[in-house]
């Protein structure tokens, strides 16, 4: 599809078709691995910041 077509609102109604929405149950997956995943680079974080405190303070430079 050319640009020019796809800037007709035809074309807008086409491209639209060609979305596909997340059913409910989808969503709620989606949203249940994201959470996951920030809990777990959350506690990858603190961890690596705690370490690097720890060996700061035995180097004595904190």
């Amino acid at each position: 599809m050319k640009i020019k077509e796809w800037c007709t609102l035809k074309g807008i109604r086409a491209e639209i078709k060609n979305i596909h929405w997340l059913t409910k149950k989808e969503l709620a997956y989606n949203s249940v691995v994201v959470l996951v995943f920030c809990f777990l680079f959350g506690v990858y974080f603190y961890g690596s910041d705690a370490v690097i405190a720890l060996i700061l303070k035995a180097l004595g430079m904190n």
